[in-house]
């Protein structure tokens, strides 16, 4: 029985994480599009921010994504290596994917988003590609040869998985330099987890 519910966006990378982390996490929830019936007065009588995600259950209300995957690795014993050091990693990567990745890639996808491409500023999108592949070399030394960025599946793939996907979603894809990555995200494609979170369909 669904004892959590998740008010979220489909397109929203914030929210896209966490539907990934409880697949992963195996915990089911009760997803509510933010912007349907009733629910926004709902979700946002519930956060300071007004913004999605916010998982509401356990007797809970949490508004900070975050905080979220904090909470479902807590309860699942999934999602977060257990030992203190082994933790460190995941949890930077999360933190850099929302800051420095995402930072980029909301260029492009805000100069996309609702127009047609004859009205796309493309110095701002190619600005916003130059940020997010500069982005990338932080990301493809941290990971290495290894399979994770930590010792095993971490938040850390959930927030970078959301990230690329929605950069392939408007026409922004890995370089083959960062051949890592690739090869990362290909292996992340293929969970199932990313069947179950994957919202949308293609920009460009």
């Amino acid at each position: 029985m669904q004892d959590l519910v998740l008010y979220n966006k489909p397109e929203c990378p914030f929210c896209w994480k966490v539907r990934i982390a409880l697949c992963e996490a195996g915990i089911d929830a009760r997803l509510v599009d933010s912007a349907t019936g009733g629910a926004q007065a709902v979700w946002r009588s519930l956060t300071p921010n007004q913004t999605v995600p916010v998982l509401v259950g356990d007797g809970l209300v949490i508004h900070e994504s975050n905080v979220i995957l904090e909470y479902l690795a807590d309860r699942s014993g999934h999602l977060l290596p257990k030992s203190p050091s082994g933790r460190v990693v995941p949890r930077l990567i999360n933190a850099y994917c929302d800051s420095v990745v995402g930072g980029g890639l909301r260029e492009v996808v805000f100069e996309k988003r609702g127009k047609k491409a004859e009205d796309w500023d493309q110095a701002r999108i190619d600005a916003g590609v130059a940020a997010f592949e500069q982005a990338l070399v932080y990301l493809s030394g941290r990971l290495g040869p290894q399979p994770y960025f930590g010792t095993e599946y971490s938040m850390a793939e959930c927030a970078l998985t959301a990230r690329l996907a929605l950069a392939e979603v408007y026409g922004v894809r890995v370089p083959e330099r960062f051949r890592n990555l690739r090869e990362w995200y290909a292996r992340m494609k293929a969970r199932p987890s990313f069947g179950v979170a994957f919202p949308l369909t293609a920009v460009s």
